[in-house]
């Protein structure tokens, strides 16, 4: 290990790690970024995005041309080895002179980390990236042998049954995915829906597909035990019992602070993760931290931005604040669900001012010709066309958002949105025709009205 002191010191290898370790070594900074694990990547790249989306779609083929899904599995671990392969980041880090050490570091003091092979490592600041792991229920009966999203690609093959605890876009996304390959799956869901951070009223309409689809989803479902024998599992709830091969809890995310001794360097933290202000700067006035492990919206596109500010305001002397952008998220069910700002729910207790506008899949030249016509784009906007929040539940709904991002960003209305030329035939064609009542509307405006009669004379 190269005994010099570093300018900055990442601990962790994940989205947010990474993202800051190339940031920082692009501006010269002397850069180390220590990961535990002994891969680069974290949770997105081996055991979250990448394999749940190969899944995914395995499971779509197998569900649209009743190919087989016997091989799924070990085609969903190739094709996370490939996504490694085609990663330009370990290339980026040698190319800036990042070191990468794969050890376990724990904090001596602020300006110190004390790594698990007795050596010491000192940095002048630091920026902590080490992500969130799966939350376990303190549930009667729950023993070793049951599946997190981290141990389920380790399958050998896809089970004959599965109960998964927890209907959130982890579990969602798990369970439909192996249903459409043959496996016999149980959905358990606390509250009244699934997606319960998604706009209501799409997220309803989700529920209704994936249980007319054969999912057995079972909502309001109060766990009372748990217990494992040699045939599998038995979740006991208050009127019925249901079995499972395997089961998966799949109830949220923690951050990783065990073990990083922070209480020696300064920095507080909570049951929800690392304190952070609105620089990403935690307690401690030369320590920084991003991605899951600060507690905000767990995803890799929000860790990513948040480790490129957190490498600008350790590195430099003016502050930039972090802009979530209405932290837009996506589920990558079929239909795919996406989100972006507020909800109707949000808005009304807010006492905002707004108006919803929609336009279904059904009435889209692109989505008919495919034959994916479930779901629509939903719109809510203030009178005058301000984007409050975009829901979309459809075809390619990650996709179509990006558009609504970006508007919403820019301060774009409605008006724009509709009077952009948009390709003809594609799915996008739904997001312009949601703003046509706004434009119905306004023509329905007494002004409006008036002036469009003196215009004629």
């Amino acid at each position: 290990m190269n005994p010099r002191n570093y300018d900055l010191a990442i601990i962790g290898g994940g989205a947010a790690g990474l993202v800051a370790g190339v940031a920082a070594g692009a501006v010269g900074a002397r850069t180390v970024i220590v990961e535990k694990e002994g891969r680069l990547g974290g949770e997105c790249s081996w055991t979250g995005c990448v394999p749940s989306k190969a899944l995914l779609h395995q499971a779509s083929i197998a569900f649209k041309y009743g190919a087989s899904g016997a091989n799924a599995m070990e085609t969903v671990r190739n094709i996370m080895q490939k996504a490694s392969k085609a990663s330009k980041a370990s290339g980026l880090l040698e190319h800036y002179g990042v070191d990468v050490l794969k050890d376990s570091p724990a904090f001596k003091d602020r300006n110190t980390l004390q790594l698990a092979g007795g050596q010491n490592l000192k940095a002048n600041k630091f920026i902590i990236c080490t992500g969130s792991s799966s939350r376990v229920p303190e549930t009667g009966g729950l023993t070793d042998g049951y599946l997190t999203n981290k141990e389920v690609w380790d399958l050998p093959t896809q089970p004959e049954s599965m109960l998964i605890i927890g209907g959130g876009p982890i579990g969602t996304e798990l369970a439909q995915a192996f249903h459409r390959l043959g496996t016999k799956v149980t959905l358990l869901q606390s509250r009244d829906r699934l997606l319960p951070r998604d706009d209501e009223e799409l997220a309803r309409e989700l529920t209704a597909l994936l249980t007319a689809e054969g999912i057995n989803v079972l909502l309001n479902s109060r766990i009372q035990k748990v217990r494992k024998d040699e045939r599998g599992w038995t979740v006991t709830l208050d009127d019925k019992e249901v079995t499972g091969q395997h089961l998966l809890v799949a109830l949220g995310r923690q951050a990783n602070t065990e073990g990083l001794n922070l209480e020696a360097a300064g920095v507080k933290y909570d049951l929800e993760g690392i304190n952070v202000n609105r620089y990403m700067r935690t307690s401690a006035r030369n320590i920084w931290a991003a991605g899951d492990c600060t507690g905000n919206p767990r995803f890799s596109h929000i860790a990513e931005i948040e480790a490129k500010a957190a490498v600008r305001n350790a590195l430099f002397p003016l502050n930039s604040r972090i802009n979530y952008q209405g932290s837009p998220w996506a589920t990558f069910t079929d239909p795919e669900l996406a989100h972006l700002g507020l909800t109707e729910e949000e808005c009304r207790k807010r006492n905002y001012r707004y108006k919803v506008y929609s336009q279904a899949f059904a009435g889209d030249d692109r989505a008919l010709t495919d034959g994916e016509t479930k779901g629509r784009v939903k719109i809510i906007a203030s009178p005058l066309g301000r984007l409050l929040g975009v829901h979309i539940l459809g075809p390619r709904a990650g996709e179509l958002i990006n558009e609504f991002i970006l508007a919403r960003r820019k301060g774009i209305r409605l008006y724009d949105i509709g009077t952009t030329v948009h390709v003809y035939p594609t799915l996008g064609m739904a997001a312009q025709r949601a703003t046509d009542d706004w434009f119905s509307e306004i023509g329905e405006k007494p002004l409006l009205k008036l002036l469009m009669k003196l215009a004629r004379r």
